[in-house]
């Protein structure tokens, strides 16, 4: 009985031991704190796949703390991943770049694959020890000052009257540098008293501004958005917890100490020599020859989906390929084959458009060079809507003037032989072939409608889904026409095109908003930046 009884207070005492070892490593898991940086650029596909995942690992492992970094707008991360590199000597081929535990992933395919490896590696993290060589390197760059200095974190009231004086540097079409004038707006309703003067360096007086400013206050590698609160400089945009703390802590310590404005005095002896001119606020009103005012509020993108789209759709190059195909296949009697090669036609033709726009837009958002690409579309646009003006004063009768009499000729040979031939499969899959030569024709007759509307989504800052919704609502409206023309063809077995007239007036409408949208392109892309 004593036997048994021993045997039984030393289990309970092995299990209670076990249990507070259990209890205080769990303890330890809890407390532990996991660094992950994430490396990512603005307009990366991967990238913002992968933000999602890293989000929700956040909710999952409350001890994870992401620091993530834009490196393609952002010359002070782009060195900080330099050093980075240098640091794990890693060979850093491309973004997103996560690191966990001095562990380097490059690329991310999806959150079963490359997501799992970096969830094992917080695990791995979380229940031992767990390197971070770049924790220091990241706290050194966080911010950059001109002088050491004490940030504060409180105020009084007789200080908190004092103007506070800032500066921000940035450029049009930077998605950074308007993240960063958002949150400055909102901390001026924080701020009463808080005066930013904002300075567009695309302009060309601005822009010496910057340099003289930067060399001043000796600026090592100077990025936009770059704001200055008296000798205090914050270079690029984060995050509101990151670059906005570092702004908070800028201001209060100006608040507390006398700092000099330098900015200022760099401004006022510009002003002397040279011309200099303040940023006007965006108009809340377009004046749009024909058309009148458009508040730019009221401006989207699917209303541009709608607007483009349609303009688009009424091409001459395409729809009298149209109109013949449906000539020959209401000589049929077999009502179902009439349906099947029509909607074959047109399904086709949407592919291709799609398949175009999706192409570019993704190589505008993976080269990452979008003040080059916007500028070059923006001529484009100017470029199409000269010509779409032109063509509807001199082209009376709207025909398509990218095929010539010649060629017709052979499409429609062609069609005849597809339609006609006996063998159902041979036939849709020459009407394939044939939608999809005469498309690559009708993207030329376009005049790149379809380049700038995705221009335009690259500039906004959207989710992938939403760039596919996007262009398909733009496809279904480019088809539209094209739509009812065949079905009221098959239902009332009788042709009937669009006129002429509707064709010249889309030129008219066509070119006046193109002129517009490339005039915006280049000058004010902030005003086509949605989301």
């Amino acid at each position: 009985m004593i036997n048994k009884n021993k045997i039984l207070g030393l289990f309970l005492v092995i299990t209670l031991i076990l249990s507070f070892f259990s209890f205080y490593s769990s303890s330890r898991a809890q407390e532990k704190e996991v660094n992950l940086y994430f490396f990512w650029g603005q307009g990366c596909p991967h990238c913002a796949h992968e933000k999602p995942f890293l989000e929700s690992l956040k909710s999952k492992y409350p001890q994870l703390k992401i620091y993530d970094f834009e490196v393609w707008y952002n010359q002070k991360n782009r060195d900080l991943l330099i050093e980075v590199g240098k640091k794990l000597k890693i060979d850093i081929s491309g973004v997103p770049l996560t690191i966990i535990n001095d562990q380097p992933i490059i690329g991310y395919y999806d959150d079963t694959t490359t997501g799992k490896q970096i969830e094992d590696l917080i695990i791995k993290c979380l229940n031992s020890s767990c390197k971070d060589s770049v924790r220091e390197i990241v706290f050194k760059n966080l911010t950059t000052t001109t002088k050491k200095e004490t940030p504060s974190t409180t105020t009084t009231t007789t200080i908190s009257q004092k103007e506070i004086k800032a500066y921000l540097f940035w450029a049009e079409g930077c998605p950074l540098c308007s993240a960063e004038k958002t949150f400055l707006n909102q901390l001026k309703e924080e701020y009463s008293n808080l005066n930013i003067t904002y300075l567009n360096v695309s302009k060309n007086n601005n822009n010496d501004i910057l340099k003289q400013t930067v060399e001043e206050l000796n600026i090592e590698n100077p990025s936009l958005p770059l704001l200055i609160i008296g000798e205090k400089t914050i270079i690029g945009w984060r995050d509101q917890d990151t670059s906005g703390k570092a702004i908070r802590d800028a201001i209060n310590c100006y608040l507390e100490n006398e700092c000099p404005d330098l900015v200022g005095q760099v401004l006022t002896r510009f002003n002397t020599f040279g011309q200099f001119t303040k940023d006007k606020p965006l108009p809340e009103k377009i004046k749009i020859p024909l058309i009148g005012d458009i508040e730019t509020k009221n401006l989207s993108l699917p209303a541009l989906a709608i607007i483009i789209g349609g303009l688009d759709g009424f091409n001459p190059c395409a729809m009298w390929v149209l109109i013949f195909l449906i000539t020959l296949l209401l000589k049929m009697q077999d009502r179902k084959r009439m349906w099947i090669l029509g909607s074959t036609f047109i399904a086709t033709s949407s592919a291709v458009y799609f398949l175009f726009m999706n192409a570019w837009l993704n190589l505008i958002l993976c080269l990452g060079f979008i003040f080059w690409i916007r500028l070059v579309v923006g001529i484009v646009a100017l470029g199409s809507g000269v010509y779409n003006l032109r063509d509807y004063f001199t082209n009376q009768e709207a025909a398509c003037k990218v095929t010539d009499a010649k060629q017709k000729k052979t499409t429609m040979d062609k069609m005849k032989d597809i339609v006609h031939r006996r063998s159902f499969l041979l036939a849709l899959i020459g009407i394939i072939l044939l939608a999809a030569s005469i498309n690559l024709i009708e993207l030329i007759c376009s005049a790149g409608f379809p380049v700038i509307f995705t221009q335009l989504l690259a500039l906004s800052n959207l989710a992938k889904w939403q760039y596919y919704l996007y262009m398909l609502l733009y496809i279904f409206v480019f088809m539209l026409d094209d739509l009812i023309v065949f079905i009221g063809a098959m239902i009332t077995l009788r042709v009937t095109g669009i006129t002429n007239k509707y064709s010249r007036l889309s030129h008219l409408i066509g070119g006046i908003l193109m002129l517009l949208i490339g005039l915006l392109l280049i000058f004010k892309p902030e005003l086509l930046m949605f989301g």
